[in-house]
Formats: C-alpha cells, structure tokens, sequence
C-alpha cells in the first residue's frame, strides 16, 4: 500500500481520537495522566462535527464552551465525529492553545505560554522549547489513545462507554 492510500485508510483515526479527547476531557475534567505527568485538555471557542462518508454534512459550534453547546451533542448523537477544534492544554501553569484538524492531526494557530526569557536569543530558545513541549504532550495524548485504540479488549468497553456518554448528555433545553 502507497503512502496516499495508508493515509486516506487511517484519516478517520484524527476524528476518533478528537472524539475521545472530549470525551475523556468530559468525564475526567480535563484531566489527563500521561507519562510525563498530568495534564489539562479543554475544547475552546470552536468545534467542528462531521459526518464520514460521501456526504460532506457538518456542523460548526463557535461558543465558549463549544462542548456543552446543544448543538454539539445532537451532533453526537447523529454519529458525526469531530473533524477540527479548538483546544487549550494546561501544563504546569503554561497554557498553549491550537487548532487541531482531526484528518491529518495538524496543529495551527498556535498560542504558546508568556516567554520569561528578556533577549532576543533566549526568546527564539524558549519559543522553541515551548513548541517542542507542546508537540510532546499531543504526542502522548495520542499515545494513549492509540495504544487503547488498538487493544480490542480495551477499545470495546471504551467504545461502550462513549456510547452511554453520548446518550447520557445533559440538554440545556
């Protein structure tokens, strides 16, 4: 198999795990316990649902707290995945936030932590340092994912449990 074709036949893996990500963050409060040491995952300002397949269907959420929209859980409800969102990461009293695109996992539109560093030099250090911190914690929250992702005996009652979150949704109205 080419490289085009692996990707194409894992694009929905993104989807799944920005799905679970918010499912995770939902039930844990935003807490995760990752190799590193514990971190914050929140979803922010925008979430983008969409449906797999041939129709292109999606629904745009733009609120503070995009998650806990109505919207956003009907959405849920009608099977489509997350296919972009907005996230903040909190580590250690440094908060980043970034776009992420569920097909291809990009991250854009990144925020980093204030910069302590006072010269120019020191700053592009730290601007760096700060960059590569935040690619490690994505990395391990992918990780984790992927490791329960490809465990049958662990991703069955995990897909189970998604299940009863989705239905088990509080409604604002």
């Amino acid at each position: 198999m080419d490289l085009i074709n692996r990707i194409n036949y894992t694009r929905f893996l993104g989807r799944e795990f920005l799905t679970w990500l918010w499912y995770r963050s939902d039930l844990n409060e935003g807490m995760f316990d990752i190799p590193t040491g514990p971190v914050e995952v929140w979803f922010d300002a925008k979430l983008t649902l969409e449906a797999q397949g041939d129709l292109k269907e999606q629904n745009v959420v733009k609120a503070e707290n995009p998650t806990e929209a109505d919207e956003a859980r009907a959405a849920l409800l009608t099977g489509k995945l997350v296919a972009e969102a907005r996230l903040r990461i909190i580590r250690d009293q440094k908060q980043w936030t970034l776009n992420v695109k569920g097909d291809t996992l990009a991250l854009s539109g990144v925020k980093i932590p204030a910069l302590l560093s006072r010269e120019d030099d020191e700053q592009l250090f730290e601007r760096f340092y700060l960059m590569e911190e935040l690619e490690d914690l994505f990395a391990d929250l992918y990780e984790q994912f992927i490791r329960t992702r490809l465990d049958d005996e662990t991703w069955a009652p995990e897909v189970q449990a998604i299940r009863a979150w989705v239905h088990q949704m509080p409604s604002d109205g």
